[in-house]
């Protein structure tokens, strides 16, 4: 899954279907600790997990709710928006949530990582790029500096987020967006293609 990727489609998402400012900072804040309960794989990569756990208590503080009661109300609203899937905890365990990727191009997989004993099923893209050799999109993960960045946030090196591309007129968007009517995910990847592009002609 892609931070980038997922925040532009919400965006574009909310064109159709409103979300109050408090359902936008639920969604922004289960997106941080989906990112944050990320899964290194023994192939060294990370990857997003499936489900995390994050406990009500929590949420409940960074989003200025009261009681659990509020913050049911609105995870449901999120759950009939079709942007997550819940299963409460049992006990005192923490509740079990599931984001909705905008991205059609996951699957859903499993993978071995050292410091768990079963597999833990994580996000995987399986779309080829729009144009052979595009990177249309930021890294899920700085593969460079994971490990920095999970294990002391709080030194963490600066890592440049964004690659300034110039732009394509409108029409040159519609086109494209055109190819892709159903999957804004895909229209965005080619559109970001055709910027890299032009970046190469200008050089």
């Amino acid at each position: 899954m892609n931070y980038l990727t997922e925040l532009l489609s919400f965006y574009r998402f909310m064109e159709a279907h409103p979300l109050s400012p408090l359902l936008q900072a639920y969604w922004h804040l289960l997106m941080y600790y989906n990112n944050k309960a990320a899964v290194q794989a023994v192939d060294g990569l990370w990857y997003w997990p499936v489900s995390f756990n994050v406990p009500n208590t929590i949420l409940m503080a960074r989003l200025g709710l009261k009681n659990r009661q509020a913050l049911w109300t609105q995870r449901q609203t999120l759950i009939r928006a079709e942007r997550l899937t819940y299963v409460p905890g049992i006990g005192s365990r923490a509740g079990v949530y599931s984001l909705i990727p905008f991205d059609q191009g996951l699957a859903a997989v499993s993978v071995v990582s050292e410091n768990r004993q079963s597999p833990t099923r994580v996000w995987t893209q399986t779309r080829t790029p729009a144009r052979p050799g595009a990177q249309p999109y930021l890294n899920t993960i700085n593969q460079k500096h994971a490990s920095l960045l999970y294990s002391n946030q709080e030194n963490a090196p600066f890592i440049p987020q964004f690659n300034l591309l110039p732009q394509i007129s409108e029409e040159e968007k519609a086109v494209i967006r055109a190819q892709y009517p159903d999957d804004d995910v895909a229209a965005f990847n080619a559109i970001w293609a055709a910027r890299e592009e032009k970046q190469r002609k200008e050089k």
